[in-house]
């Protein structure tokens, strides 16, 4: 099974800037049967949410030539706890990339609040086949950018 773990784009410079939110519903197939009287986001889910937006807008600065993969990430900060019922606001920031990687770091806020962040995340590259197909794949997972 795939996980999408952010809802929708709310802004995109390619290989600058994202932004998007995560909206953490008590319904999320990854709460079924866990922490049954109180239901906890687990970190682990959390990160997962903020390297993969953060990542198209790597692959959006190279016109989607490149789909990624995460090679590592550093400074990483989680919430102790964070339960379903809040809209994670995810700001993924690029500070370089090249055909073969790109770096960057990513901070998420919950009602302006900062929760988490990625002080790094570095990302190897991969060539697509069809770069068209993976854009209209971002059209269609990251809502009507």
């Amino acid at each position: 099974m795939r996980f999408l773990l952010f809802d929708r784009v709310t802004h995109l410079e390619p290989g600058r800037r994202i932004e998007g939110v995560k909206h953490l519903s008590l319904t999320e197939e990854f709460l079924r049967g866990h922490f049954g009287k109180r239901p906890l986001v687990p970190g682990s889910l959390i990160t997962e949410a903020m390297v993969q937006l953060t990542a198209w807008c790597a692959i959006a600065a190279h016109d989607y030539k490149y789909s990624l993969v995460l090679s590592m990430l550093d400074d990483v900060h989680l919430p102790a706890e964070l339960g379903p019922g809040h809209a994670l606001e995810i700001h993924g920031e690029i500070v370089g990339t090249n055909p073969k990687g790109s770096i960057g770091r990513v901070k998420a806020l919950v009602d302006g609040e900062e929760v988490a962040t990625l002080g790094r995340v570095l990302y190897a590259h991969f060539e697509v086949p069809d770069p068209e197909r993976l854009r209209e794949r971002f059209r269609y997972l990251g809502g009507t950018l």
